[in-house]
């Protein structure tokens, strides 16, 4: 451990009393705590102390120590941060102390949990350099399997940039310094970088964070918002001064009495008619509540078939006919979200009983769906070992999957809500759903052939839904394999009696994605060289089709900006010039067309309610002059 120590020290051994950022992020914390809120980076458990100035309690990362804890278990999280108003992420002075400080914590085996734990710290508004290229980062580091997978993200340059790079160094410079000159190995600088993180705070001006807090105090305390903030300001000063800490039980009474809620009244019981007892179902108490949150997780099957049993038997880890006995009892209950028709269970609502019994899935259970998931979706469809023009009669033939579609959708359907509300799963470990997620999606797709490709087909939204970021990774992946799997796809092309067109709902999930700004430009690229490698068939789904559709003027298919527009096609341009010649002119003439638009996102919250909005005449001609533009230079240019 490098022996250069922050001394021990308080605000007022060294002066800085009065108002100052660090008080305000101490004082945001209370009142997280005193409403009942929940800490960033943890767990969503309540907090329970709050310490500051823990120097003498042997940490070195000492302003802020959030302990948070679950009701049930009583496990314990916490948050330990570093305050500091203004700093750059470099080789600076100021940086070099927080590392140090943070690796000589991170190594505190007696006090530091890595699966639990986290390091941080908190600042003003950085620079916005700064700010994407340290948070996307420690996000890598976050959402890697290992240091071997980290590395080679960092290393990959569609996948993170020279900022990134430019910002591990110094964290490497820096903890090398922390660790008495000795490099770290991969392991521990990934370790270190995923249990690190970056927190911004604009409490040193009247922002949105401020304003944030005074709304949480005024849902308690409207007429007084200002003079509470100001209160709980002072009692942290006073407290920090003092390196000491609190509790829900050392708050004074004046302020905790602000934030008690008011019993509601009630309507008398004689004015309230007697519920039928028969139709009020609270799936939550029901005492199949954890078989309902395991089929919930199922989302479909079929009983009449041998390998979806058998793939139930290990999720649930029970036999499958004693399990199925208590999923019965819940399908007759009245208003049951389970229905059986022919063999085939279903389960209705599946995003209301995510958010019901969500709190029933733990780790292990997230571990077997992987498993399962896996196993179910990484099978390759017999049918393509006939000739395009028999696969219609592929069940004649005997040439179906093992495992029925209805179970693969159902899977696939929940990797994608589980990708897009971990929230709601209160006890698993931190990042667990979402490590699952990207793990499930990663290991289905790597080093995925024609064959697999062609058997995941409208399965694929369900996984670009589920880890957009890794989906798109593995597309990339394979355009770059020799021979390509999307060549021998395009050539299995039927016609429209006898044949399909296996890449719809690999161009369904790019279309998905294209509706969020930040995947745009990625999206069209992709779509561009899928265009390239296209030599054209009977139908109507193509890349270059849903490329137009994305960037219609009059009815476009993205959230992303008009400027955000002209950049992609502006990279498509550089990358595959003809594609985009033909994008444009495809934009730019037959201006009264009709649209049925693109493949719209099931899980992701990516179109905002009440969407589509109508394009006014401005939009519309801004957006015109610029492809227009765009064609006339690009024919300038001779492309």
């Amino acid at each position: 451990m490098n022996d250069k120590r922050k001394q021990l020290s308080n605000p007022a051994s060294t002066g800085g009393l009065g108002f100052h950022f660090e008080s305000y992020v101490q004082a945001s914390f209370v009142v997280l705590m005193l409403a009942g809120g929940f800490a960033p980076c943890l767990p969503i458990w309540p907090i329970k102390k709050i310490e500051f100035q823990s120097k003498y309690r042997g940490w070195d990362t000492d302003d802020l120590i959030v302990y948070v804890q679950n009701t049930e278990s009583n496990t314990e999280a916490k948050l330990i941060g570093q305050i500091k108003h203004s700093i750059r992420i470099n080789n600076n002075e100021a940086f070099r102390k927080v590392i140090n400080a943070a690796w000589d914590d991170f190594n505190k085996q007696n006090k530091f949990k890595e699966e639990t734990d986290v390091l941080s710290l908190i600042t003003g508004p950085l620079s916005a350099t700064d700010t994407d290229n340290v948070r996307n980062l420690l996000k890598n580091a976050r959402y890697s399997e290992d240091a071997v997978d980290f590395r080679n993200r960092i290393e990959r340059v569609n996948f993170s940039s020279l900022g990134q790079r430019d910002k591990l160094k110094v964290f490497k410079d820096l903890l090398k310094n922390a660790n008495n000159n000795v490099e770290l190995t991969d392991d521990q600088l990934w370790r270190f970088l995923k249990s690190f993180h970056l927190l911004i705070y604009d409490l040193d001006i009247k922002g949105i964070t401020l304003s944030l807090l005074h709304s949480l105090i005024g849902q308690y305390s409207a007429e007084n918002a200002n003079q509470v903030w100001a209160q709980i300001v002072v009692l942290v000063e006073g407290i920090d001064e003092n390196a000491s800490y609190l509790t829900m039980e050392t708050i004074p009474d004046e302020i905790k009495t602000v934030f008690r809620k008011q019993a509601p009244e009630t309507i008398p019981s004689e004015f309230v008619p007697i519920p039928d007892v028969s139709t009020e179902k609270y799936w939550q108490n029901s005492s199949f509540a954890s078989e309902l949150a395991m089929t919930n997780l199922l989302g479909s099957w079929d009983e009449n078939n041998k390998a979806d049993r058998e793939i139930i038997s290990q999720l649930v880890k029970e036999d499958y006919y004693d399990w199925i006995t208590k999923i019965r009892e819940v399908l007759l209950q009245s208003e049951s979200p389970l229905s059986l028709k022919n063999g085939i269970w279903s389960v209705a609502k599946r995003k209301e009983l995510w958010q019901t019994l969500g709190q029933r899935i733990f780790d292990d259970h997230l571990d077997r769906f992987k498993q399962s998931i896996v196993t179910v979706l990484k099978e390759r469809d017999p049918q393509f070992k006939l000739v395009p023009g028999e696969r219609f009669a592929a069940s004649i033939h005997g040439k179906v999957m093992k495992h029925s579609n209805h179970l693969r959708r159902g899977l696939a359907e929940s990797l994608a809500i589980l990708g897009n509300t971990p929230g709601t799963l209160s006890h698993c470990s931190l990042d667990k759903p979402g490590v699952i997620t990207l793990l499930s999606v990663r290991e289905i797709l790597d080093n995925a052939d024609w064959e697999l490709w062609g058997s995941l087909d409208y399965l694929l939204p369900f996984l670009a839904e589920a880890a957009p970021e890794e989906f798109l990774k593995a597309v990339e992946d394979a355009l770059s394999m020799s021979p390509c799997p999307f060549d021998i796809l395009f050539s299995q092309e039927g016609d429209a009696f006898t044949g399909r067109n296996y890449l719809t709902g690999l161009l369904w999930a790019l279309e998905c994605l294209a509706w969020e700004e930040q995947y745009l430009v990625r999206v069209t690229l992709t779509l561009g060289e899928l265009a390239m490698h296209d030599p054209g068939g009977t139908w109507s789904n193509r890349p270059a089709s849903s490329l137009r559709t994305i960037f219609l003027p009059w009815f476009p298919q993205t959230k992303g900006s008009v400027e955000k527009r002209k950049v992609a096609i502006e990279a498509i341009g550089k990358e595959f010039p003809e594609v985009a010649w033909r994008l444009l002119l495809g934009l730019l003439s037959q201006m009264h067309q009709m649209s049925m638009g693109t493949h719209k996102p099931s899980w992701r919250a990516s179109i905002p309610e009440g969407y589509p909005e109508k394009v006014t005449q401005q939009e519309y001609q801004e957006q015109v002059s610029i492809y227009s533009d765009m064609l006339v230079e690009m024919a300038k240019k001779g492309q």
